[in-house]
């Protein structure tokens, strides 16, 4: 037998993973130790953010909602409208918001946690949480020290703790958004029916924090198994679509069962059928109107639009329904100026139309200008970073699609309703995950590596481990690994085992630590 070298089944990472499937190695103590400080970084710009501008706050609009909505829920009290409990002493059943916000935020009101204050803490850790999985899916997407990078930037980047203390539905999104890139990672690692119904609870999650993200049931999780599907094997190209339709229905019925229980309970107490949020209507018509479609709010909302529209039903799906039509009857009226309003959205959720307006009109939701301003220029660069971090990935054909699938639904999220700074949060990690691979490759590219590094492993580990240069060492080949011959021999079939397409050397591309060929 010639020698030969080993390429992992699915990998496409220089470091070789656990013997039984492949994929990255695990993390060693070290990089754990320094994403524990990393995330102690994080946790510390967080509550200084907390304590130097947002305390104590004015607790008003939506972290009003959602503080006396968790409380009100910790004390068994349902799901009524905080405001009209509070101003008029009425309970009215409600659902402006998708549960999961007050849901979480009433873990610590349960132990007796419910002043604001401690709320804006707890949404603090849940912004640290989101940096830990971001930095888990650099690992996975790119390789160790991208992941390192990845978290790092997570940690001290605005634009991913800037919601945190305010109370707001944004942090949740982050995080539920960071879990689901990194399953998404994990299943096209691994493309199992347990990965799979993993996929669908997170979607879940990521909709049950904010409606629209519901979108990423189409934008990621239908395409993502849809593409994982395995190679034509002895049953055919039929069996290989089969097992993606039953992956997928897997992924679905996740989904559809973790949304059930909130669903039911809303068709059980609304007058009109209402699954996540009966708050469509309403932002539908505070954005739908001759303020927002023309002038300085062009593509903003404005809250006197809702004002204006006479006698609104008190229950909340009749008026969800209300404002609906009345929206829909105006664009209806103005179809001709949608294109330039969708533009005017987009632009304003991704820091590009109106900037430095929109940091002015961001003040209404709590948010300090001179931090909006250092977020904006942050972004700028990010934005610059990642679309190089997506040319990086594509060169090296790993896996994109998660990281452009969560901004792509956003931005068409954005276009249906308005545009503002918040709802571009949870696209943040990818962003900042797309951002780190660059980073790590200009890293690989000019920076030398220390003498406390370590051998550069090879991106293709040698079959045979005594043909190893000295002083490396190299991991024999596994089961389930393609092996191909490093000089001339014998012509022979190339073996492999796993579900996805073999990756080849020339598919390989740099090493995953953002380093050249060894």
């Amino acid at each position: 037998m010639s020698e030969a070298a080993v390429v992992p089944a699915l990998g496409g990472m220089s470091d070789v993973g656990d013997p039984a499937r492949p994929g990255p190695a695990r993390p060693t103590r070290r990089w754990w130790l320094l994403l524990a400080l990393i995330l102690a970084v994080g946790l510390g710009v967080r509550l200084w953010y907390l304590f130097a501008y947002l305390h104590p706050a004015q607790v008003i609009g939506d972290p009003l909602y959602y503080h006396q909505a968790a409380n009100l829920f910790a004390r068994g009290h349902g799901w009524p409208d905080p405001y009209e409990l509070k101003i008029n002493h009425r309970y009215v059943a409600d659902a402006q918001h998708p549960p999961l916000t007050s849901a979480l935020l009433a873990l610590p009101s349960l132990v007796g946690l419910t002043t604001f204050l401690e709320h804006q803490i707890f949404e603090c850790l849940l912004g640290t949480l989101a940096v830990f999985f971001v930095a888990l899916t650099g690992r996975r997407a790119a390789g160790p020290v991208a992941g390192l990078v990845a978290g790092a930037i997570a940690a001290v980047y605005p634009g991913m703790w800037i919601n945190d203390p305010l109370v707001m539905s944004e942090t949740t999104g982050i995080l539920a958004c960071s879990v689901l890139l990194w399953l998404a990672y994990r299943y096209w690692e691994r493309r199992g029916y347990l990965d799979a119904a993993l996929l669908g609870v997170a979607a879940a999650a990521a909709a049950l924090a904010r409606a629209e993200l519901l979108l990423l049931t189409l934008f990621l999780v239908t395409p993502l198994i849809l593409l994982a599907r395995p190679r034509a094997q002895a049953g055919g190209r039929l069996a290989s679509w089969r097992r993606a339709v039953a992956l997928l229905v897997t992924a679905g019925a996740a989904c559809v069962l973790t949304i059930a229980p909130w669903a039911i309970y809303n068709l059980a107490r609304f007058h009109q059928p209402e699954y996540l949020s009966t708050g469509l209507g309403t932002t539908l018509a505070v954005t739908t109107c001759d303020e927002t479609y023309s002038g300085p709010a062009l593509g903003f909302w404005d809250f006197d639009c809702v004002l204006a529209i006479p006698n609104p039903p008190t229950e909340r799906s009749d008026r969800d329904v209300f404002y609906r039509k009345v929206a829909y009857s105006y664009l209806g009226k103005h179809e001709r100026e949608l294109p330039k309003v969708a533009l005017a959205r987009i632009g304003r959720t991704w820091g590009l139309f109106h900037p430095f307006q929109q940091i002015r009109l961001d003040t209404i939701e709590q948010r300090p200008i001179r931090v909006s301003q250092v977020g904006l220029g942050s972004l700028w660069v990010l934005m610059a970073a990642s679309a190089a971090g997506a040319v990086v990935l594509r060169r090296r054909r790993a896996l994109l699609l998660p990281l452009v699938a969560l901004p792509g639904a956003l931005t068409v999220a954005s276009t249906m309703v308005y545009g503002t700074s918040r709802f571009r949060a949870v696209a943040e990690p990818a962003v900042v995950l797309l951002a780190a691979v660059a980073f790590t490759a200009i890293r690989g590219r000019f920076v030398p590596r220390g003498r406390h590094s370590g051998p550069r492993r090879p991106v293709i580990p040698l079959a045979r481990p005594e043909l190893a240069p000295s002083g490396e060492t190299v991991a024999p080949p596994h089961p389930g690994e393609l092996t191909v011959p490093l000089r001339a021999g014998p012509p022979g079939p190339t073996v492999g085992a796993g579900s996805g397409p073999p990756t080849t050397p020339t598919g390989l591309g740099p090493a995953a630590d953002g380093g050249g060929p060894p």
